[in-house]
Order: C-alpha cells, then sequence, then structure tokens
C-alpha cells in the first residue's frame, strides 16, 4: 500500500459510542447529497429533512419531512447540516445555535463580518463544535497538496495560483447564486470563497495587492470573472474566479523552493483528480530527461467524495473525538469567519 493509498479518514468509531441524530436543512444539490451521506457513515442517523419547497424524492431516506423548522421538535435531532440559500441560512443557523444544536452550515458563514462572529459567538458556547463546509479541502488532489506543502516538502512556497471557473448554462442567470439580492454577492463569494480558505490555509498573513473584476454579461449586476493578487513576504499568490469561462476548471498550482505540486480537476466534468509532484530542477539527475518525466504523479479519479469525507470528521467531532492532527479537518468558525472577513474587505475594494 502507498503513502497515498493508505487511509486518512478520521475513524468513527473512536469518538463517544452514542448515535447522532442529525437533521438536513435545505434539500438542494448539496442538502441532497449531504443526507444521502449521512446513508452511510457509521454513528450518525438522519432522522429529519426541512425544506419549505423541496421534499424528499422518491427513492431517497424516508423520514420525517417538515416544510419549517418551527414543526421540527427540538428534542428530535441532535445536530443540524444547514444547506439554505445564502439569505436565508444564517436566520436558520442562528435560530438552531440558539436552540443549543450545533451544526454544519455550508459556505460561506453569513453575507457580512458581523454575521459571522456572532454565529461563531452563538457556536463557542455549545458543547459540541459546529462546521463551515468547505468540502475543496477534501478534494484528494488538494488534501495531499495540503499535507505536502505544510510537512514543508516544497520548502519555502514562492508562488501559489488559485483558480475555479464554472461553464455555467443558458438559464444560469435564473438562479438564486447569480441574484444578487439573494447571493450576497457574485463568484468572489461563490464559489470563491472556497480558495480563500485554501489560500487562508496556506498562508495565513497574506495581504492583498490588488484585485479586478468585469461585469455585464448575466444581466444580473454580479461580478463574474475576479483576479486578485495576494502577497506576503517572498511569498506572491493569485486567485482567479469566473463565471464566464465556458469549461469547468479547477486547478491549484504551488512552486516553493526545492518543488512543486500542481493539482487539478475535481472530478465530474470539471475532469479527473490528478495531482503532480516535482523537485526543482529533477532533469538534472541521471534518470530524467525532462522535469515532466521527474514527476510523480496521481490520478484519484473522477469520484468527489469530498462532501462524504468531510461530513465523517464531522460526525466524528460531534460524537466525541479529538481534533484531527492531520490534513484534511472541517473548516472551524473561527476559521470560517476570517474567510468572511477577508472576502468583504476584497469586496470593498471592487465595488
Amino acid at each position: 500500500m502507498s503513502e497515498l493509498d493508505s487511509p486518512r479518514r478520521l475513524d468513527t468509531e473512536s469518538g463517544a459510542a452514542e448515535e447522532v441524530r442529525v437533521a438536513v436543512v435545505g434539500l438542494g444539490l448539496i442538502g441532497r447529497q449531504r443526507a444521502k451521506a449521512l446513508e452511510r457513515i457509521s454513528g450518525a442517523r438522519l432522522v429529519a429533512t426541512v425544506d419549505p419547497v423541496a421534499s424528499p424524492a422518491q427513492g431517497e431516506s424516508i423520514v420525517a419531512h417538515h416544510r419549517s423548522l418551527a414543526d421540527l421538535p427540538a428534542d428530535a435531532y441532535d445536530c443540524a447540516v444547514v444547506a439554505l440559500p445564502h439569505d436565508v441560512a444564517v436566520a436558520v443557523a442562528r435560530r438552531l445555535l440558539q436552540a443549543r444544536h450545533p451544526i454544519l452550515i455550508e459556505k460561506p458563514l453569513g453575507l457580512s463580518s458581523s454575521d459571522a462572529r456572532e454565529l461563531e459567538a452563538l457556536a463557542a458556547g455549545l458543547e459540541r463544535p459546529s462546521f463551515v463546509g468547505y468540502n475543496y479541502r477534501y478534494l484528494p488532489a488538494v488534501s495531499e497538496l495540503m499535507r505536502r506543502a505544510h510537512a514543508g516538502e516544497l520548502g519555502r512556497l514562492r508562488n501559489l495560483d488559485l483558480l475555479v471557473g464554472h461553464g455555467g448554462h443558458p438559464k444560469s442567470g435564473e438562479g438564486w447564486k447569480l441574484d444578487p439580492m439573494r447571493a450576497g454577492g457574485g463568484v468572489l463569494l461563490d464559489p470563491g470563497v472556497h480558495l480563500l480558505d485554501l489560500l487562508l490555509r496556506l498562508t495565513p498573513d497574506v495581504r492583498c495587492t490588488n484585485i479586478e473584476a468585469t461585469r455585464g454579461f448575466w444581466p444580473t449586476g454580479i461580478e463574474e470573472d475576479v483576479v486578485a493578487s495576494f502577497r506576503h513576504e517572498r511569498t506572491i499568490s493569485t486567485m482567479r474566479v469566473s463565471h464566464v469561462r465556458w469549461v469547468n476548471t479547477f486547478r491549484v498550482e504551488l512552486f516553493g523552493e526545492d518543488g512543486y505540486a500542481i493539482a487539478e480537476g475535481r472530478g465530474g466534468n470539471y475532469g479527473p483528480m490528478t495531482l503532480r509532484i516535482g523537485r526543482r530542477w529533477a532533469w538534472a539527475g541521471a534518470d530524467a530527461a525532462s522535469q515532466r518525466e521527474s514527476e510523480q504523479v496521481w490520478n484519484f479519479g473522477e469520484s468527489d467524495d469530498s462532501l462524504h469525507d468531510e461530513l465523517v470528521d464531522v460526525i466524528a467531532r460531534w460524537r466525541g473525538a479529538a481534533p484531527a492532527t492531520i490534513q484534511p479537518r472541517p473548516a472551524t468558525m473561527s476559521e470560517a469567519r476570517e474567510i468572511t472577513e477577508l472576502c468583504r474587505q476584497l469586496y470593498a475594494r471592487i465595488t
């Protein structure tokens, strides 16, 4: 078994023995995936779903379904997943936390710094921790790239380039994610916060040196294409996020003084997830004819299990397991609050 083949998920049985009863609030694309993931996670049980519009589809788990959170008895569940549009997620999360139910809320943690700080403070008063869904951490190529960077295998990082582009479809402009009133912003907010999360995990003290954004294709007023640059000491980073790229694209490139790591793809129509690791000037070795021939390359396939894997670790923490000491780990409320604060700072520079 190679290093990359070894198990990296936290053992759910190492936590408390009691089963965690979980409610999923929101049955959109992500909420349904979270609910389905709960069917496969030891130590957790989906006990209810809540959505004012959508209902469980045929073949999905048969559990109690409610149109309103008010209809769900507070003693019927222990923890909750919040997978709602940005404009309503904060109010629901606040209500759950005030009722002393820890949550996994999908990114971002609020649309303002004050929202994020309020939810972080409410969560801090509970016995069990709350988390924010930043599942890009759990893409296998990304988590291995992060692990190697944190272990110092690449040497001092000199440049980071992070890119995500959405191909979209002709009716993208009709969805809530491109509605500035419902989404709270454009591509900088979603999916841009995913890249900000990775950036802060790799270079936590960065400052933005420049940011540019364009609008105009989708008649909604949102920013559609954003490029930002950052710097900390000798490390220069760029982030690009776009909804006018026409082909789904995801890539993270790290270059250090000793080597580099390049992760590409998210599975599905983003292409297979691959990781390339190279050493500085490896082509000078006797056995390498070129730099590319000297690289180690892994293909993790096209099946994206990041939402499931992230939830496994969240459930483990809800059952009493200690925080993991290796990458990846679910995003804490304080980490997510820092991302929200940085995102709002960037918006102040482009509006």
